[in-house]
């Protein structure tokens, strides 16, 4: 609870709206940040699981990528607002976007049988190598070379949405020059089929790294298949570190021979044989150039349109505070098991379906009691239930 007298289950200044995702570290929450006046912004909450908090070194890891990407300032990379900490939790507020991450895409495509467009594949490609080379090259205040590797660059952290801009997200396996603490030996972080065959070696790592997995991405995007993942981690391992890539003349023919070339250039097996993000945006610009894509956002935006159509959409959402009032509303005998749970234990919260449902139910039950003149009319308890409302995609 924020305080004793202030029985609202906020989260310092943030009133957390749902859980987002659940990962083995941390949790993301969208929320509001609360301000004087009446002030919100709707942001991504990120903190760590209660754990994790009891490890040193992951806290550490989570304080240096909030540092780290608090840094940072490019269009293609999700910002980062705040750092701390409330009630022994760490967390950062993060840009939140409205949209989907490019896993979904590719699951989305998949489900109707397409191939990923090859204009699309070369619009998005080219976003994120920009994205990367801005923080491969990115210098700080003082003027040191960080020189950065994002080291977990998959489906997951590429972020869309519905207008077209890709966004890069969650540097929380980042290295740089200056960070406290190594991976310790025998410890390979990332997504093992996104990884460089140099990353599965435990190798000093620099961003063609980066370069090489974001090749993955596209390969995958355009031949509609997996590219190394197996049956089990250590094959998957295996495959990445031989790093022998189809042709993609053979299993994506209908793709442009200079797209092709730019993204088998990625997959080379030696870094000094792969291009910078920086050479491989210039090369994907000039496809999509060729491709007659003067407008590589567009491209992308007309694809997540036709997939997904959220132009105009609202997404339900249920905040925690109308969730208290629902347990409230509980008491009447709809739920007097969930009616007994404490509010504040945020990580009991149902699914977001679930929860408007809930709620949906419960005011059909709160009309039922009053038309037999069981309770007052509406605005006139305060047991009523809350409404359902939504925000804006």
């Amino acid at each position: 609870m924020s305080g004793s007298g202030d029985e609202r289950p906020d989260f310092g200044r943030y009133q957390l709206v749902r859980r987002v995702s659940l990962g083995g570290t941390a949790e993301i929450y969208k929320a509001k940040a609360m301000g004087d006046r009446g002030f919100e912004k709707v942001v991504a909450l990120k903190r760590l699981l209660p754990h994790v908090e009891e490890d040193p070194a992951f806290v550490r890891m989570f304080v240096n990528e909030a540092r780290l990407v608090a840094q940072l300032d490019h269009p293609r990379i999700a910002h980062i607002y705040e750092l701390g900490k409330v009630r022994g939790s760490h967390y950062m507020a993060m840009e939140y976007i409205y949209g989907r991450d490019l896993g979904a895409l590719k699951r989305a495509l998949a489900e109707r049988g397409e191939p990923a467009p090859p204009i699309f594949v070369a619009a998005v490609g080219r976003q994120v190598a920009e994205a990367l080379d801005y923080a491969h090259r990115f210098v700080d205040v003082t003027g040191t070379a960080l020189r950065i590797v994002h080291r977990d660059v998959s489906p997951q952290n590429v972020m869309v949405d519905e207008s077209g801009v890709v966004r890069l997200i969650d540097f929380g396996i980042a290295k740089y020059v200056g960070v406290e603490g190594s991976t310790a030996a025998g410890v390979v972080k990332g997504k093992h089929a996104y990884m460089s065959p140099e990353q599965v070696r435990q190798e000093p790592l620099d961003g063609r790294s980066d370069v090489f997995s974001l090749g993955v991405i596209l390969h995958e995007l355009l031949a509609g298949e997996r590219l190394f993942r197996a049956e089990s981690v250590l094959d998957t391992l295996v495959r990445v570190e031989a790093a022998r890539v189809p042709e993609l003349a053979e299993v994506a023919p209908d793709a442009p021979e200079e797209l092709a070339s730019a993204v088998m250039a990625c997959l080379a097996r030696r870094p000094q044989d792969r291009p910078s993000a920086g050479e491989l945006a210039s090369a994907l610009a000039e496809v999509c150039r060729g491709l007659g894509a003067a407008d590589p956002q567009g491209v992308v935006a007309d694809v997540y349109g036709r997939l997904f159509d959220d132009a105009g959409d609202t997404e339900d959402e249920v905040t925690l505070d109308e969730y208290r009032q629902a347990l409230r509303a509980a008491e009447l005998g709809v739920d007097a098991a969930l009616a007994a749970r404490d509010a504040s234990d945020i990580t009991l919260i149902p699914d977001t379906a679930d929860l408007v449902a809930y709620v949906e139910e419960l005011h059909r039950h709160l009309r039922e009691v009053r038309a037999a003149g069981r309770v007052e009319g509406p605005g006139d308890s305060p047991e009523d239930g809350p409404p359902v409302h939504g925000a804006r995609r």
